[in-house]
């Protein structure tokens, strides 16, 4: 799948966070890219219209990360979608209950551009 395929949902409680996750997308080419500010908005959107990669804050008001994602993988209708939870504490706990929740990945706030683009072809081979 190639970067300008994919579409990709950001949700994050912080809206320049959000944002500047956006523009790390589109200057790796990803074009399709939605955001929700918390967790219950990120459900509404992937029912309007499934995700192939979720980027995901963990520490949100309401419902964490790693809850959204066993609340993704819960529902079939979303299909399975790649997630990756982006967390300013990506220690060895987080990532253990992100993985048996189903996350694909754990990266570490802030994120660089790099570290994303490794991550959506490792996850992708784009």
């Amino acid at each position: 799948m190639q970067a300008a395929d994919l579409d990709v949902l950001v949700v994050d409680d912080h809206q320049a966070m959000r944002e500047l996750l956006a523009l790390m997308l589109a200057k790796v080419g990803v074009h399709r890219v939605r955001a929700a500010e918390d967790a219950p908005r990120a459900l509404d959107l992937l029912r309007e219209r499934v995700a192939h990669l979720v980027l995901a804050d963990n520490q949100m008001p309401g419902m964490t990360g790693v809850e959204l994602v066993a609340a993704i993988r819960d529902e079939p209708a979303f299909g399975t979608p790649r997630i990756v939870i982006i967390s300013g504490d990506a220690g060895g706990a987080l990532t253990k209950q992100a993985k048996a929740a189903g996350a694909d990945a754990v990266l570490l706030k802030p994120v660089r551009p790099a570290e994303l683009l490794s991550a959506i072809n490792m996850l992708f081979a784009v």
